[in-house]
């Protein structure tokens, strides 16, 4: 697996066994938080993004060396990396045109191109690599668009971004029973490609986490990996002379 935690003192990029062994820190960029990492299709690589003095920007780690290099250098934010099917390109979110859209760049580096036009904040490519499907940061629902551009269209009405995730036979995805308590169940739904059906499989213990890529396939399509606060919570301070 691999996620961030600031463990060491700052946000880093880790990795561990299925089952939460061998943990080893993979990145070490100073003034840099680094967040939202996905593998590559071969295993070799990780992108993910890093936080610079309020600027995001889209990196590349080698998993064997832990050598980073960097893919986007624009003024604007860049975030929420994902790979195509063949590994050659890597999707994310960017608002360098003003609103926010998902645009993708080769992956050893090059010129990015601008894929939706509608909106765009987190997206995953199909497993034949012929649609981009993504959610936006505002609208509730999920869209696709043909990878190499085109009109949009609505796929599921109810699936707000982070709280999904692409499998090789359809979409994951998790929806909220809208109570006020922090640790009431979430519902958990499959969509699938062949039938265009929604069915429920099951449901989760814990509100997933509303900040972060929250939901995660393994690539066998057996388990699925959850995000979620075990303890949020703040304390109140006092401040004498205020002026």
């Amino acid at each position: 697996m691999a996620f961030a935690s600031d463990r060491s003192g700052e946000l880093a990029i880790w990795l561990c066994d299925r089952d939460g062994s061998n943990l080893t820190q993979l990145t070490n960029l100073r003034e840099c938080a680094a967040g939202s990492p996905r593998w590559s299709p071969d295993s070799s690589q990780i992108a993910f993004d890093c936080a610079s003095h309020g600027n995001f920007d889209i990196y590349v780690v080698s998993t064997t060396t832990g050598l980073a290099r960097r893919l986007t250098a624009e003024a604007s934010q860049e975030n929420l990396p994902s790979w195509s099917h063949d590994g050659h390109w890597i999707y994310f979110s960017s608002d360098r045109g003003g609103a926010r859209q998902i645009w993708k760049t080769p992956a050893e580096g090059g010129r990015a191109v601008q894929v939706t036009r509608g909106g765009g904040f987190d997206a995953f490519e199909s497993p034949d690599g012929k649609l981009l499907y993504y959610a936006k940061e505002f609208t509730p629902g999920l869209w696709s668009v043909p990878v190499d551009g085109g009109p949009e269209a609505l796929v599921l009405n109810s699936v707000r971004h982070f709280w999904w995730t692409i499998a090789d036979t359809g979409i994951y995805f998790v929806t909220s029973r809208g109570s006020p308590r922090p640790d009431a169940p979430s519902q958990l739904n499959f969509y699938s490609f062949g039938t265009q059906t929604v069915i429920q499989v099951g449901m989760i213990e814990h509100e997933l986490a509303l900040s972060a890529p929250s939901l995660a396939v393994s690539r066998d399509g057996r388990q699925l990996l959850t995000l979620h606060l075990d303890q949020p919570g703040s304390d109140l301070v006092l401040v004498d002379n205020f002026r």
